[in-house]
């Protein structure tokens, strides 16, 4: 049965990578082989400003996940699990992504969650993780509903939304 359906935690898997990236980075930067900036606090900062988000996702993630469960009940289709169907959905969570950053950039409400990614003074990879922990109390989590009605399982969303999260580090610092 597909509600039974478990999937790792993608942005889990990716955090050594995501380290070893940014230590890199640093190392390029420090000895000249690349260009870019650094300073301590601002990446500390970025660091725990995710170390937030990962907490409030962990303690309030769920919510978001059981509404689109109970939403599931209501859907047209079952797309049913294929490499389409994962594709399909990362396509569409990505559209979902740039909607919301498009909204987030025009709605105050949604922007005042948003500001803090944009806080930094630094442009580099520790600033992709530079994530507010009150994205939930924006709601924005409603734009995945038009997915779940067309038939994708929450859990495949949550799944191709990690996948959308490791993109983003590396395109959206």
């Amino acid at each position: 049965m597909m509600d039974d359906y478990n999937f790792p935690e993608v942005t889990k898997l990716a955090i050594p990578f995501f380290v070893a990236a940014i230590l890199i980075e640093l190392w390029l930067v420090r000895t000249g082989r690349a260009k870019g900036s650094f300073e301590t606090r601002d990446t500390l900062t970025s660091l725990m400003m995710e170390t937030g988000n990962v907490v409030a996702g962990l303690l309030l993630g769920v919510l978001s996940y059981w509404a689109l469960l109970w939403l599931w009940q209501f859907r047209f289709f079952n797309l049913g699990l294929s490499v389409w169907v994962f594709l399909a959905a990362f396509l569409l969570d990505d559209l979902r992504y740039y909607v919301y950053h498009r909204i987030a950039h025009r709605v105050r409400w949604v922007w005042a969650e948003h500001v803090n990614h944009h806080s930094s003074q630094h442009y580099n990879l520790s600033t992709a993780l530079r994530q507010s922990w009150t994205g939930l109390f924006t709601f924005m989590f409603v734009l995945q509903a038009p997915l779940v009605l067309l038939g994708f399982h929450p859990a495949v969303i949550a799944f191709t939304f990690g996948f959308n999260l490791v993109w983003q580090f590396w395109i959206h610092p």
